[in-house]
């Protein structure tokens, strides 16, 4: 089982991306999953998402990256975050079992 790095942006790199991570830092050890995580901000994506295996956002990101890309915008506003949950851990682990 390999260790998924992960890579968390918002527009500055540290407000609401420190509270979606630390959602998914609880997700990943209640699940399992071997992580490593990386906060940085959206203009730092195409530099950063190049030592990642996924991104979550919490802004809306219409680049392209070489990484799945994923908003987790719910994770702050609460919006459908069951089902957030259940996607994100579905992709992390198929992630993690490649």
């Amino acid at each position: 089982m390999k260790k998924v790095n992960i890579l968390v942006a918002c527009g500055s790199g540290v407000a609401t991306s420190t509270v979606a991570a630390d959602e998914v830092k609880a997700l990943c050890k209640e699940n399992d999953i071997h992580f490593s995580l990386n906060k940085c901000s959206m203009v730092e994506l195409p530099t950063q998402s190049q030592n990642a295996d996924i991104v979550l956002t919490t802004n809306n990101f219409k680049g392209e990256l070489d990484v799945p890309v994923m908003s987790i915008m719910g994770f702050v506003t609460g919006i459908n975050e069951a089902k957030l949950k259940k996607t994100l851990v579905e992709k992390l682990q198929e992630i993690q079992h490649a």
